[in-house]
């Protein structure tokens, strides 16, 4: 729950305000139906509350409920002329929402109302359509382990400003992944129906995040009060606060940030453009923010493929790294430089050191050395070469990396 240090209407009461966030989940309900519902039930019970548009998810109906509630978590009830009193506790309440609106599911705090327990449903941890943005320093390699690795599709787009970061696009919804170092800082942006989500990459993050964002931020989808009351009363300046606290992100949260080695600049820039909805605006406000073009958001909202796009498919993880590795021995040399595995990237090196290990010992318990495949001398010379060969990538490789991970 979100606190707000704004005090309580009630006299000797409470000195914080706090928002319980609530979602109700419909099945077999039309959007404008269930939020109807809620609003009803609200209205009725003079919960003071905002509710939000329907949000669609794998045939399911999504309602996000803030209702204002003090320290003990007794909500906060709004009568006609705008006064204000307290009521029942959020939890029971949830439990009298969820069947008076008739949902299929209660969530608050990721526990379902009536059963105590995580919701277990398989349309809610399936991602479902959409569309997704990822701006970075984006490579055709990088975004093919990418795309192998989540067996997602692509089109990689060049930089309509040669100052700007690539971007690619995916059509469906995602949320997080994993990035390689030398594509930060990127940024996530996905969209589903009204719902948004960023993800973020940092430059200086901590390796221990082992290529994960930093950050993960799902919106609010857009919302209004279940009831609107006159302006000058108790009701009215506690559904101020409550609006105020429903849209921003926990600061306390962000702050902890520091810890994973996010420049403070950086953590202040979040808490400014995260607050607020989600929605087109949102998007272009978090690009800019990060040094990434804002009109590339609107690829967020263009159904199909962006024209002068690359195709990036998903492949095998061990093909996808071929081409990698094939694309980082060209970067120095208009020639391939296959044998220069100093030029390729850290990681790159430390996979083909360990794939030139396995070959090699496979081709160590293979021979039979009573009837080798080639003269005995020559086979403990290949073998000698390639072991050597072996153990100098991934040593250097190792090295490479911990140097990588330490400048960060």
């Amino acid at each position: 729950m979100a606190r707000s240090s704004h005090e309580s209407p009630q006299g000797g009461g409470q000195p914080e305000t706090l928002v319980a966030a609530l979602t109700l989940i419909f099945e077999n309900t039309p959007g404008a139906q269930a939020e109807a519902a809620v609003r009803t039930v609200l209205a009725e019970r003079e919960v003071l509350a905002l509710v939000s548009e329907p949000a669609p998810w794998n045939g399911l109906v999504l309602i996000e409920v803030g209702i204002a509630v003090n320290l003990e978590g007794l909500i906060l009830l709004a009568a006609a002329d705008g006064s204000t009193r307290l009521g029942q506790q959020v939890e029971d309440f949830a439990l009298a929402l969820k069947f008076g609106t008739g949902a299929l599911y209660a969530d608050q705090d990721d526990i379902e109302a009536q059963s105590g327990e995580p919701i277990q449903d398989a349309r809610l941890e399936e991602m479902p359509s959409g569309r997704t943005l990822l701006a970075g320093a984006l490579t055709a390699p990088d975004l093919q382990l990418l795309a192998a690795a989540s067996k997602t599709a692509w089109h990689l787009l060049p930089p309509e400003d040669p100052q700007r970061t690539a971007v690619a696009v995916h059509d469906g919804f995602l949320i997080g992944g994993y990035l390689d170092g030398d594509q930060y800082p990127a940024i996530m942006l996905s969209r589903t129906g009204p719902r948004y989500t960023a993800s973020f990459w940092f430059p200086k993050q901590s390796s221990k995040l082992g290529g994960e964002p930093a950050w993960v931020h799902i919106w609010p989808v857009a919302a209004s009060p279940a009831v609107q009351h006159p302006a000058g009363t108790d009701a009215r300046e506690q559904l101020q606060v409550l609006e105020t606290h429903y849209l921003a992100p926990d600061p306390e949260e962000l702050d902890e940030l520091g810890t994973m080695k996010v420049p403070a600049q950086d953590i202040e820039i979040l808490k400014r453009v995260l607050t607020g909805t989600g929605g087109p605006q949102a998007a272009q406000q978090v690009l800019a923010a990060f040094g990434h073009d804002p009109a590339s958001a609107r690829y967020l909202q263009e159904p199909g493929v962006p024209a002068g796009s690359t195709p990036i498919e998903p492949m095998g993880l061990g093909k996808a790294m071929g081409r990698a590795m094939a694309m980082e021995a060209r970067k120095s040399s208009a020639a391939p430089r296959w044998f220069n595995a100093m030029s390729w990237k850290p990681g790159l090196q430390l996979a083909w050191g360990v794939i030139e290990a396995l070959v090699f010992s496979l081709m160590l318990a293979g021979t039979e050395w009573d009837r080798p495949w080639a003269p005995a001398w020559l086979v403990v010379l290949i073998l000698a070469v390639g072991y050597v060969d072996a153990a100098g990538n991934l040593v250097f490789g190792a090295v490479r990396w911990i140097r990588g991970r330490r400048r960060r």
